[in-house]
């Protein structure tokens, strides 16, 4: 009986703890990066949307490091409850392939920092009468100029 007793506390101190790491939510510290200082490159308009986007990625060149130790966010709208937010190197001047928003992609980057590689995006879920239900909050890391989602958590919505 002393047995199953042990093996029943074990399970659910088992439990317990991958329900901890569950509910862990990603942090900034836990994706450093150095950040660049060196001198900004000019926009690399080999890329088709570098140069159909040249104003705004050109305007986002002129501010400091936001996000995994060399890029700067370019933001721009593309509709009614549209944005696009697009990522250019100041180190190269290249622009990401990757970025988020636009009418394919709903989610808003809410969270990057210079020193990290983490970014947050939150996106609306909606109903049939366009009501907000809910809110995904994702989290990606930044590696090999690729964003892997890391978690997803779901929130009620803020009034």
């Amino acid at each position: 009986m002393m047995r199953y007793i042990l093996l029943f506390l074990l399970t659910i101190f088992c439990f317990d703890r991958v329900q901890a790491k569950q509910d862990v939510v990603p942090k900034a510290v836990d994706y450093p990066i150095a950040v660049y200082k060196g001198p900004t490159a000019k926009l690399d308009l080999s890329d088709p949307a570098a140069r159909m986007f040249r104003t705004r990625l050109g305007e986002a060149l002129k501010q400091p490091v936001e996000f995994a130790g060399e890029y700067v966010v370019g933001f721009w709208g593309c509709g009614a409850m549209c944005r696009s937010y697009s990522f250019v190197s100041k180190k190269t001047g290249q622009l990401l392939s990757v970025g988020f928003g636009g009418e394919e992609n709903q989610e808003d980057v809410v969270f990057v920092k210079p020193n990290s590689r983490l970014l947050v995006t939150e996106e609306e879920v909606q109903d049939e009468d366009f009501k907000v239900t809910a809110v995904k909050v994702r989290f990606y890391e930044f590696k090999n100029k690729q964003f892997k989602l890391i978690k997803t958590l779901t929130k009620a919505p803020s009034e």
